[in-house]
Order: C-alpha cells, then sequence, then structure tokens
C-alpha cells in the first residue's frame, strides 16, 4: 500500500507505539489522526506531527465505548473527507497470577484490547468497504499473540491471542482491496508499563506498576523503530508484522508441540480428510465474496 497522502487514525496514539506510529506514518506523508483518552497528550503529538508538514488532527477517544469510536471516525470523515488506514492501536497490560486476579481485571483489559480492537475494524471496516477503495487496518497485537505466555499477565496474553484471532479471521473475510496486518512487538521503551493510570473506577481505579516493570520495559527497543516497522510492513502488504527476533523460539515450541500432539494422538489416516470443514467454508466464502 501507498502511504503517501493517505489518512491514518491512529488510537491510543497519544504516547509509546500509538506516537510513533503516528510519527512513522507522517514521515511517509500521511495525514495523522491521532485518538487517545488523554487528549492533552494527543494534542503534544499531533503538534510533533504537524512540524513534519503534515495535516493532522487531535480527537478525544475512549475505545471501550462503540459510540466514541463511531464519533471518531465520524468527525475524521468530516474533516478530511476520507480515511484509508486505521490502526487499532489502544492497549493496557498489568495483572498479577491468575488465581489473585479479579473479573475486574479481565474487564478492563478485555474492554480496552478486545473490545477497542474489534469497535475499530468494525466501525472503520464498514467504512471503508462503503468507500470501496484501498485500505488499511493495523491491529496491534504481542509478542505474547505468538506463543510466549506472560508470567502475571494471564488476561494481557489472553487478550492479545483474541486479537489475533479476530485479525486472522478478518483477513480471510475483508473484500481484496482492504488489506489487514497485526504488529506483534516484544518489549518497547515506552509508558505502557503504567497503562492503570487511566483506569475507570469500576475497573478497580488508578493503580500504580511495580518498579521492577518500569526497569524492564525501558530496556526494550525504541519507539520509533517500531512504528517505522510496522509501516513499512503496511507497505508491502505483510500479515503479520514482527519486529523481535528472540520471539521466534517461543513460535517455533508452541508449534512444534502442537505438531507433537497431533502426530502421537490424531495422526491422519485414510479416510479423516473427509472431516476437514475449512476446505468447504473457504468455497462458501469465495462464493458469497463473488455474489458481492
Amino acid at each position: 500500500m501507498q502511504i503517501q497522502d493517505k489518512v491514518a487514525v491512529v488510537t491510543g496514539g497519544a504516547s509509546g507505539i500509538g506516537r510513533a506510529l503516528g510519527l512513522a506514518l507522517a514521515e511517509k506523508g500521511a495525514h495523522v489522526v491521532i485518538a487517545d483518552v488523554e487528549e492533552e497528550r494527543a494534542r503534544a503529538v499531533a503538534s510533533e506531527i504537524a512540524a513534519r508538514g503534515a495535516r493532522t488532527l487531535a480527537l478525544p477517544c475512549d475505545v471501550t465505548s462503540e459510540d466514541s469510536v463511531e464519533a471518531l471516525a465520524e468527525e475524521t470523515w468530516r474533516h478530511f473527507g476520507r480515511c484509508e488506514i486505521v490502526c487499532n492501536n489502544a492497549g493496557v497490560g498489568g495483572g498479577t497470577w491468575l488465581l489473585d486476579s479479579s473479573a475486574k481485571d479481565l474487564r478492563w483489559i478485555f474492554e480496552v484490547n478486545v473490545f477497542g480492537v474489534w469497535y475499530g475494524c468494525k466501525t472503520f471496516g464498514r467504512r471503508f468497504r462503503e468507500q470501496g477503495t484501498e485500505a488499511w487496518i493495523l491491529n496491534t497485537g504481542s509478542e505474547h499473540s505468538l506463543g510466549l505466555p506472560h508470567v502475571q499477565s494471564g488476561f494481557y496474553t489472553a487478550s492479545k491471542h483474541a486479537v489475533l484471532g479476530l485479525t486472522d479471521v478478518l483477513r480471510a473475510e475483508l473484500p481484496a482491496y482492504i488489506g489487514i496486518s497485526i504488529l506483534c512487538p516484544g518489549v518497547v521503551a515506552t509508558d505502557f508499563w503504567n497503562a492503570a493510570r487511566n483506569r475507570p473506577q469500576q475497573y478497580g481505579g488508578r493503580a500504580e506498576a511495580a518498579p521492577e516493570i518500569k526497569a524492564i520495559m525501558e530496556q526494550g527497543k525504541d519507539a520509533l523503530e517500531i512504528g517505522r516497522r510496522a509501516v513499512e510492513g503496511i507497505e508491502r502488504g505483510d500479515f503479520y508484522i514482527l519486529t523481535h527476533p528472540h520471539a521466534r523460539a517461543y513460535a517455533d515450541k508452541r508449534y512444534a508441540e502442537i505438531g507433537a500432539a497431533f502426530d502421537t494422538q490424531a495422526p491422519m489416516k485414510k479416510g479423516e480428510e473427509r472431516y476437514d470443514v475449512t476446505s468447504i467454508a473457504f468455497q462458501v466464502i469465495s462464493r458469497m465474496r463473488e455474489d458481492g
């Protein structure tokens, strides 16, 4: 996809990877909407983007609210008349041992990381479909989407598995002119460790992360490098956008374990292939696409 002169929206754009995505898109000539619950910080990032010569706009958005995401899209189209790229990047983490976690922890993380991504895909994807021109959806997953179990952050890990699942199904469902990617970074030097600073009272209220988490994240990769890698992935048309080579070991281990389990528990035997419904399903999807 050509980025030059496209209009892009980045949720969670006021800091971290979101800020980096906005700057990287602007470097490639895109016009960028920075959306975030932290409005003042969003305006500051928009000013950075404007200094690079791009048209930009900062808008408030709470991705846990479908109405808020819809308002974001409405204002984007009102201001620019179009949009071709959405980066569903807003995300939160944190947690403790699963057996000691609370339902409020689960609901908060899934509301932002899963529902927020879905609202963005749904709201912008429908508009992209109606617009009928080349467009792209980028969802921010994690190396934990690929096979790394995040000890003491089970809900976060589960949410990023869900993001991969949603993105993969959308890849099969979207019309050919709408592309989709999932960004799966490892540790990045951002203030993501302090995401609970914005946690609403209904989900337990504001909380401070352990200083050890901050120290770990400070050793992460530079956020702007990740943003640029993501934009390069969009340009190439990649589905998986991977940034941390060490994560391959976790992915390889997972799929080797799965393969070994199939070999011992469910080896392919004559006649078993008739239970493969995926080929039938894709035939049905292909016909539906042909029929519009």
